[in-house]
């Protein structure tokens, strides 16, 4: 149930983002988003997915909790199949190569605690799963 409504959720979002040119559902209350595009792994079709931004060097950190769902969300299983993805932030997209971050990784909780500074919700979003939640780092290339 909360990872569909999640789905229609985003579907509505990334709808009205791109319909909007990125002027609407770019950012809220100071938290930016962008619209993560990935190929799907089995439809090989291109898939659209808001996620909170994060600014990193020159990219951009995303996290893939899922909101707190026991499962990877798609667009990360698509990214372990290929890395290369097409990032909106407003009206720009850029061609991005994305670099999954593991909670054992030595950066994770570097990343972690500058997520968290952007959006709180991540931790309670760590605190409904018991699945390490990978972060993405979204490198412009």
């Amino acid at each position: 149930m909360k990872s569909t409504l999640i789905r229609i959720v985003s579907r509505i979002h990334s709808f009205i983002y791109e319909a909007s040119g990125g002027r609407i559902g770019s950012g809220h209350g100071g938290l930016r988003f962008l619209i993560l595009t990935t190929t799907g792994v089995k439809s090989g079709k291109k898939r659209r997915v808001p996620l909170a931004a994060v600014p990193f060097g020159d990219g951009y950190l995303v996290v893939a909790s899922f909101g707190g769902s026991s499962t990877d969300p798609f667009w990360l299983i698509n990214i372990r199949h290929d890395p290369f993805v097409d990032v909106r932030v407003g009206r720009i997209v850029t061609r991005a190569e994305a670099s999954i971050i593991e909670s054992s990784d030595y950066m994770y909780k570097e990343m972690w605690a500058k997520a968290v500074s952007v959006y709180n919700g991540f931790n309670e979003y760590k605190k409904a799963t018991t699945r390490n939640i990978p972060i993405v780092v979204l490198h412009r290339v």
